[in-house]
């Protein structure tokens, strides 16, 4: 825990330390590791309780299609939180976006602990298992983000008893289908 210690907000701008930096992601040499600094993100599967089904996405991810070839993978609703958001505002933002889900305003929503990716990175994501009944939201016409990527997404249902089918590539994917499975008892 000690290589961390250091990673502080207010030790991050110290041009000293800064190896590399855009609007995106930031590279810092801390204690002589090569540390990556991204936003902070949220990850979510929401649970639509009536219909027993899950939104998750297909999107074209250029990192993974570099490392296998692919150009389409499963991933989670969720995505980075933007200067001054909560992680509440951040879902909120990204289930409207990504899922067409725009929540009831007083949804209470919760999160597991925050985790980080691993241990060359510096950012935490904030995963959460959103169980609505049809009163918690409703929907609307997912817009994305307007970048050319989110346009290429697919956003769908999929019925629970698919859930031991889905293929991750990834490994928040992957540990947020364990933990609904848990969750729903699979």
């Amino acid at each position: 825990m000690e290589k961390f210690s250091k990673l502080k907000p207010d030790n991050l701008s110290k041009e000293d330390d800064i190896i590399y930096q855009d609007d995106y992601l930031t590279i810092i040499n801390c204690d002589d590791w090569k540390v990556l600094k991204e936003r902070d993100g949220v990850i979510c599967i929401p649970y639509l309780i009536e219909s027993n089904q899950i939104i998750i996405r297909q999107e074209y991810i250029p990192a993974y299609k570099y490392a296998d070839g692919q150009e389409n993978h499963l991933a989670l609703v969720g995505g980075g939180i933007e200067s001054g958001e909560t992680p509440e505002v951040a879902l909120i933002r990204e289930l409207q976006e990504e899922a067409g889900i725009v929540l009831r305003d007083n949804f209470k929503i919760e999160f597991d602990k925050p985790l980080f990716l691993g241990k060359h990175s510096c950012n935490k994501y904030y995963p959460c298992i959103l169980s609505l009944t049809e009163n918690d939201y409703h929907e609307v016409i997912i817009k994305g983000d307007g970048s050319k990527f989110e346009n290429m997404a697919k956003t769908a249902k999929v019925d629970v008893k698919y859930l031991n089918s889905l293929n991750a590539s990834d490994i928040a994917t992957e540990f947020m289908i364990e933990k609904l499975r848990r969750f729903l008892n699979i």
